[in-house]
């Protein structure tokens, strides 16, 4: 949708079309006006979905989106959108709470990130950064085509590129197809200490690459004296020989179809570096705590329960093969490992008579074992897990055709989790001794689970788990009591 305009003169906006997606109605209201009054075109959708279409619509030049919306996610977007128009810009908004989505935005490329609550004057800056990357290419484009109409416009052009070359907010060199510098713009003496004099003729890569780099930076050299683009993140050395994280974007000059030249041009990212490994040292640490957590609540049910000892971990170990083979993500594998580990954490509440009973159980003890799963439910509901473990645990005793409980949920109303759960739990109870009876072995509970495909069981769950476990490629590392 198109944002309401603000009555400015069109000289006071930045020439520069925008989306901003976020589902939260007063951030998209506060940042839409701020924007409306600083930027030419403004658009704005509550979600993914309708920014994919807002985008189809009006291809915005650069988008800002948040990560976690309904419908549709912005990394799901920022997928979709690159596949239409690849040069788009991207902004990710982001909280502590969503690590695994911030880095998932790293490995898609993203030009920007910001925390949340939004600092709108950091989110001007990085639009402006890279608005004027959008410029500068779009003046290159269209000097580049005045160029070949007159003379005339190939000094104006002249001028015109002296005057971004040297007012540019990045570094930037030009150097000739063998690597040697040409010219170096304020910028580029600023970051890596060098004046004009001592860089003109010098080979660059020699100049701005550590010892253990510089192979690194030939090889890219190369490329670009080949005609090729190169985009790429790394390090590089000042004069001081201090490090510095950068980000690198070379291109070949071609002029009336002639390589005369190459330009790259440098960004320091250290600031943005340092705050990526902050995020990830956070990420690990919360991880942990997660995982400690999650043992801590499985051995709690299996100190009351030892005879089972070990069932739970051994759930979680082929759920988490069953979900390899199926070429999940992952992020979902995980979320399945740590659902696994506390599948049955509802028999806390189950009495250790009934748990380790050889005798058939009575209907009031058999209602006891069956209300685990919503015990387990309620336990975990309020934990705030990146994942479903909640109701991964309150349905892994549901079944395929309904027939399961709490809730006799069927077909695509289980989470898949629970229904590689379900598979895995069946599997591993049959395959070991119980204590109303001894294992019936590997080989009877994959009859079970072959007889019930499609009955009981996901039958794509059910010949992934029988592929693994038949040729081998799968083995339980932990027996129970142990």
């Amino acid at each position: 949708m198109k944002s309401q305009p603000i009555k400015e003169t069109p000289k006071d906006l930045l020439p520069l079309s925008i989306m901003y997606v976020e589902d939260e109605g007063v951030i998209l209201r506060s940042i839409n006006t701020m924007m409306e009054r600083k930027i030419k075109d403004v658009y704005i959708a509550t979600n993914g979905e309708i920014g994919l279409k807002v985008f189809k619509k009006h291809k915005p030049q650069i988008v800002v989106t948040d990560i976690k919306m309904p419908v549709m996610n912005g990394l799901e977007m920022i997928e979709k959108i690159k596949e239409i128009e690849p040069s788009t810009k991207f902004i990710v908004v982001s909280a502590y709470g969503e690590i695994n989505y911030f880095i998932k935005a790293i490995e898609l490329g993203v030009q920007g990130f910001i925390l949340k609550p939004v600092n709108v004057n950091q989110l001007m800056g990085i639009i402006r950064e890279l608005g004027n990357g959008i410029l500068l290419q779009q003046e290159i484009e269209r000097k580049e085509e005045e160029r070949k109409k007159s003379a005339k416009a190939l000094q104006e052009q002249k001028a015109y590129f002296e005057h971004l070359f040297e007012s540019s907010p990045e570094a930037v060199v030009v150097a000739s197809n063998d690597g040697k510098i040409l010219q170096i713009n304020c910028k580029f003496s600023e970051m890596f200490g060098y004046a004009e004099e001592e860089a003109i003729g010098k080979a660059l890569d020699e100049l701005v690459a550590a010892d253990d780099l510089l192979n690194e930076a030939t090889e890219y050299t190369k490329q670009v004296a080949d005609g090729k683009d190169i985009r790429l993140e790394t390090k590089r050395k000042t004069k001081s020989g201090k490090l510095l994280d950068v980000s690198i974007l070379g291109t070949p000059i071609i002029i009336e179809g002639q390589q005369v030249a190459v330009y790259g041009i440098y960004r320091d990212i250290t600031d943005r570096k340092r705050a990526e490994d902050e995020l990830k040292a956070s990420y690990e640490r919360l991880r942990k705590l997660i995982e400690d957590t999650v043992n801590v609540l499985a051995n709690v049910v299996e100190l009351r329960d030892p005879y089972t000892a070990g069932h739970q971990h051994n759930v979680a170990q082929l759920g988490v093969a069953i979900a390899e083979e199926m070429k999940f993500s992952p992020d979902m594998i995980e979320g399945i490992r740590i659902g696994g580990t506390m599948h049955d954490i509802g028999k806390i509440k189950v009495p250790i008579r009934v748990l380790n009973k050889s005798e058939m159980l009575t209907d009031k003890e058999w209602e006891q074992i069956k209300n685990h799963p919503t015990v387990g439910y309620e336990l975990l509901k309020d934990l705030d897990f990146p994942w479903q473990v909640a109701k991964m645990v309150q349905q892994h005793h549901e079944r395929f055709n309904g027939s399961g409980y709490p809730n006799g949920l069927k077909n695509g109303e289980i989470l898949m989790e629970a229904r590689i759960l379900a598979v895995a739990d069946v599997i591993e109870a049959m395959a070991n001794d119980r204590p109303y009876r001894q294992s019936l072995g590997l080989e009877i509970a994959l009859e079970e689970i072959e007889d019930n495909k499609g009955i009981l069981y996901d039958p794509d769950v059910v010949e992934s788990a029988v592929r693994i476990l038949k040729n081998g490629s799968f083995v339980f590392d932990k027996k129970h009591n142990e």
